[in-house]
């Protein structure tokens, strides 16, 4: 009796058999199919996959009337993440190198390099399936982030377009050393033409690293599998290669995965309802505004879209930057904390209470319940709101007029209602420690955690360039929550920039659909170097990963993973 079995998509696993048959002398024995997920290079989330067997065919008329196996419905788990790739190539001693676009064409710089006037955008690249063949996962194309439409391709046929100058000029440039035949083979950002010729000059086959580095991949060139992509000077040719060590090196780049899970989004907040959703606040880089996105799964928020519920007025209180807002469901309504400054004074930040009774916060409208009116009319931003034993609490970042220098101290408050503070609040952290007072002194985007008998309270520190970290304070789940003395910080800051990402900070906390993983939910930048003010620099991403615990029941919250949405499950 012999059975097939085929799989649904052969893009997406294989199978190590395509028929069982069994016989006479080897009926009773088991016989094992390997089912193999097929990798890419597409951040595409789980995909369904199905085994299928088909009816047993044999000679026997008893075994050939017997029903099909069931099918079995599986998923091949993405380890892609969303965000792009920066494309490294090899190293100088002083500095990385990175493809970047400019003008037009490929180019090759540090990722710090301002001289060119480059943007962090300008070497953020999506690698999406290759326009020669979509169906080939080991064929890609590379779009450039915020420059849609356009791709990589490799310019055989007009030289023209960077046109031989003086010997002193070329030299300058780097294209002295570049045999003229090859000028025609440069990279170039094309907007996409539908033709064969562009989609197989824009296409390219990842294979192993010619340099034999298993952390990088060299890039074959679709319309001549004899040519490579291969970093020349400061451009990026598709080359013909002679085999040399130097020239399997230039030819081998890595894929650094970016691993944002939203792009340009600060001061992230994520919270799980009891519909089945995922919501999603945040700062919008223009500070004008807020905006709600909802998903049945938290990597799903990176492709929702999202809906502006809420705009900044054109004068007076709540006119200016628009920071921090916090989606909350109390008593059966939605509530969103917001900080606003005001036209006259657009630093004269308050925070700020909205209120929707809509089942889906973004439908129906949003009252403005007005200012949160604290102890002190004083600078004042990043509202988050929990319960604990039947009592509802509010803990905020608010400047504190007793503490000279002073920018942000954060404070607790039982409400009366969830707009409404009872008096008086009590301040329970300052910024006092070296990490929390570097370029600002600063305790400001309070986060709560309940688990293992205590309340764990995350906040951010310092100033918002690379120096930007989280604190913790911890108090017993039995304590006065209302008393100072309850609260203990640690003395070192609880999670820092590391793996290329700045300033993680402004975290909120949430969980896996089933409750089994914490997740943690922050912001980070994938550079160091910022130029101007970084409070105006928007390339905040909004990361996750998943949050551990250590043995005496505190968060471990470990550092920042380039991939660290690999790491929560859904």
């Amino acid at each position: 009796m012999t059975i097939a079995l085929s799989v649904s998509d052969t893009t997406e696993a294989t199978l190590s058999h395509a028929d069982l048959t069994f016989t006479e002398a080897n009926w009773s024995t088991a016989q094992t199919v390997t089912l193999s997920s097929v990798d890419d290079w597409q951040a595409d989330g789980a995909q369904p996959v199905r085994v299928v067997f088909d009816s047993p065919a044999s000679e026997d008329p008893e075994y050939a009337a017997l029903a099909a196996p069931a099918a079995l419905e599986l998923s091949n788990l993405d380890d892609d993440v969303g965000g792009g790739y920066q494309i490294r190539t090899t190293h100088r001693e002083d500095a990385p190198l990175y493809v970047a676009h400019s003008y037009y064409h490929a180019m090759i710089t540090d990722l710090d390099d301002r001289a060119n006037n480059q943007l962090p955008a300008d070497f953020q690249w999506r690698v999406v399936p290759g326009l020669a063949n979509p169906d080939d996962p080991t064929l890609v194309s590379f779009e450039p982030v915020g420059f849609g439409g356009r791709y990589l391709h490799v310019d055989r046929m007009n030289s023209t377009r960077y046109p031989l100058q003086s010997e002193t000029s070329n030299r300058a440039s780097g294209l002295w050393q570049t045999p003229p035949e090859e000028r025609s083979h440069l990279l170039w950002i094309d907007v996409f033409t539908e033709s064969t010729a562009f989609r197989s000059d824009a296409t390219f086959r990842i294979v192993p690293a010619l340099n034999g580095d298993p952390t990088m991949v060299s890039l074959q060139w679709h319309s001549d599998a004899t040519r490579y992509l291969r970093r020349l000077n400061y451009q990026i040719y598709a080359h013909a290669l002679d085999g040399t060590a130097v020239e399997r090196a230039e030819a081998s780049f890595a894929l650094e995965p970016l691993g944002y899970l939203i792009s340009q989004r600060a001061d992230p907040h994520i919270t799980r309802h009891t519909d089945g959703y995922y919501y999603f606040t945040a700062s919008v880089p223009a500070y004008d505004s807020i905006e709600i996105r909802r998903a049945t799964t938290i990597r799903g928020l990176a492709s929702a879209t999202p809906k502006v519920v809420w705009t900044k007025h054109a004068t007076g209180p709540m006119a200016a930057h628009i920071w921090a807002p916090e989606l909350h469901f109390i008593d059966g309504k939605w509530y969103i904390y917001f900080a606003a400054g005001s036209s006259t004074d657009i630093w004269a930040i308050r925070m700020y209470a909205l209120e929707s009774s809509s089942a889906n916060p973004m439908d129906g409208t949003w009252i403005e319940r007005g200012k949160i009116v604290t102890d002190s009319d004083t600078f004042a931003l990043d509202a988050t709101t929990f319960e604990h034993d039947g009592k509802r609490y509010l803990v905020w970042a608010q400047e504190d007029p007793s503490v000279a220098g002073d920018n942000s101290s954060l404070f607790i408050a039982a409400m009366v209602n969830p707009w409404t503070l009872a008096r008086p609040s009590v301040r329970i952290a300052k910024p006092e420690h070296a990490w929390e007072t570097a370029g600002f002194a600063v305790n400001e985007g309070a986060a709560v955690l309940q688990r293992n008998g205590r309340v764990f309270i995350s906040y951010s520190a310092s100033a918002t360039d690379d120096r930007y970290c989280l604190g913790l304070l911890t108090a017993s789940a039995t304590g006065d929550l209302l008393s100072q003395s309850s609260w203990t910080k640690n003395a070192n800051p609880v999670f820092v920039s590391a793996n290329g990402l700045y300033g993680p900070g402004h975290n909120s906390f949430t969980t896996s659909a089933d409750g089994s993983i914490d997740v943690l939910v922050y912001h980070a930048r994938n550079y160091e170097k910022i130029t101007g003010d970084p409070l105006y620099d928007p390339n905040r991403h909004t990361r996750v990963q998943r949050l551990e615990w250590n043995a005496d029941g505190t968060p471990n919250f470990g550092v920042p993973l380039l991939n660290g949405a690999n790491t929560i499950g859904d």
